[in-house]
């Protein structure tokens, strides 16, 4: 299961470091690019409670062989696509492959393990997944360096092999329900995850209607998603489970350290290239030890869980996130690298610690005849809040640094457009004023250095706001995971 969770992690990773050589290879448009970087995400996002239905329907272990099944097929599809077209055939297929094996890996070790085992098991689950993710974007990439972009997509498909051989060995079958499958449910659903989703990835850009439009439809057929599950006899996801607080917690913490984890990315990248001038490389290097850490605090949490309780742990995830986010307010331009990877590090260390009870907290809340269902909400949850995190961090961050440059540029005689021109042309580009409006070498250097300062001021007001948000779910999840009360004695 952790092998499967791992590939399903690291392949989007993959495609996307390689992503200029396979379009040189195949020659299609940097807006087919980006829709094909993110179009395995989507696809997941939208198949992922239907896979969790039908697992419960047909079978975990059967649903979930199918899924690894798809992720070969499709893999393998990927790597030997003649044309962009097939490439992207394959990519929506893999998404839909990978949402079985995501959202169906979870409900197995629920299903498989007993409660008293449930945690452990869990917190190994996470730590293989973390772990063995972390080193398939370098094995990929050095394949893509030596022998061709085909072989790094390759990966993939080997692993979902391996994953298939021990599951069809291994894992036992599920106990199946007998309801019907809810499709006009899975297909409201499915539409509004990818119209939400795509809305937030276009909104990264920047704030413009497009997005706002796709976001506004996708909240709309969510709410119709609603509406008909409380009405229909058999629904896909039984909305009674939100009525359980605790379950409402450990969604919160998840909607958390996942909008944190994408968005703290923007902030990383940002201080590494913009502030320092350093190569985007280095964030992958960081990356590295952060995530091997992670594993092991992943599984560390389990241990932890069954010793202090899900709640105390929960929180003391939640303020691991928010130290590495209050770490980001002190960051200057001549910050020891090593204290910037700490923070990276236990950005990542809070979303694992968190990780461990969120699942066993989720799981424990759903009846076994939905553990499927309830497993595949965890991730659906989570792709929109990692969505989120980098469009909300971008725009903010972006206002931020354009309210700042404008101050600075009050009565200094130098305007919007002379500013653009030369931070154009200080990261390599072409000016496009007159040239009498062309600052002179001193006025250049000037507006570089404040653009530098203001990016730097934009990065801790961002961090400072969103050091917020998981001191929020930490009084939540204090609040809604309150230890059940002995009965007193009559």
């Amino acid at each position: 299961m952790g092998l499967g969770y791992s590939f399903t992690a690291a392949d989007p990773t993959t495609l996307s470091a390689n992503l200029a050589e396979v379009r040189r290879a195949l020659d299609f448009t940097p807006a087919t690019a980006s829709f094909l970087a993110s179009l395995c995400t989507l696809t997941l996002a939208a198949a992922v409670l239907g896979a969790g239905a039908l697992g419960d329907l047909a079978g975990m272990k059967r649903m979930f062989a199918i899924g690894c099944y798809g992720s070969i097929a499709f893999g393998v599809l990927g790597a030997v696509a003649p044309h962009v077209s097939v490439l992207i055939v394959a990519r929506a297929g893999l998404g839909v492959a990978f949402a079985f094996v995501l959202g169906l890996s979870l409900a197995i070790i629920n299903a498989v393990f007993p409660p008293g085992r449930r945690a452990a098991a869990i917190a190994a689950y996470l730590g293989a997944g973390h772990a063995l993710a972390v080193f398939q974007p370098a094995v990929a990439g050095w394949l893509a360096s030596h022998f061709g972009w085909r072989t790094c997509l390759l990966v993939t498909p080997v692993l979902a092999v391996a994953t298939l051989v021990i599951t069809l060995r291994y894992v036992p079958e599920t106990v199946r329900d007998q309801r019907k499958l809810d499709l006009p449910g899975i297909g409201l659903i499915a539409a509004a995850l990818i119209s939400v989703i795509y809305g937030l990835t276009e909104l990264q850009g920047g704030l413009n209607l497009g997005a706002l439009v796709l976001i506004g439809v996708g909240l709309a057929l969510g709410v119709a998603f609603v509406r008909w599950e409380l009405h229909t006899p058999a629904p896909a996801l039984d909305m009674r489970i939100f009525s359980s607080g605790r379950f409402n917690a450990a969604l919160t913490a998840g909607a958390t350290f996942n909008f944190l984890g994408g968005g703290g990315t923007i902030l990383f990248a940002y201080y590494l290239v913009t502030i320092r001038g350093e190569s985007p490389e280095l964030l992958g290097l960081l990356l590295v030890p952060a995530m091997l850490i992670a594993s092991a605090a992943a599984v560390v949490a389990g241990r932890a869980v069954s010793r202090f309780g899900e709640r105390a742990v929960l929180v003391f995830g939640l303020a691991i996130l928010a130290v590495s986010m209050a770490m980001l307010v002190v960051l200057d331009q001549n910050t020891p690298v090593a204290v910037f990877g700490i923070g990276v590090a236990l950005n990542a260390i809070g979303g694992a610690v968190v990780q461990t009870p969120q699942s066993t907290i989720m799981m424990s809340s759903a009846p076994p005849e939905l553990g499927g269902v309830v497993s595949a909400v965890k991730p659906a949850v989570g792709q929109a809040a990692y969505s989120l995190g980098p469009a909300l961090f971008a725009l903010v961050g972006t206002t931020l640094f354009l309210q700042d440059g404008r101050r600075k540029l009050e009565g200094s005689g130098i305007s919007e457009e002379q500013a653009r021109d030369a931070l154009r042309v200080a990261h390599g580009g072409a000016p496009t004023a007159a040239g009498s409006e062309v600052l002179d070498p001193e006025q250049a250097r000037w507006v570089v250095s404040e653009a530098t300062d203001s990016w730097l001021t934009a990065i801790h007001e961002v961090s400072l706001i969103m050091t917020g948000v998981p001191l929020v779910a930490m009084v939540v999840a204090w609040i809604l995971l309150r230890p059940n009360r002995a009965a007193a004695p009559s």
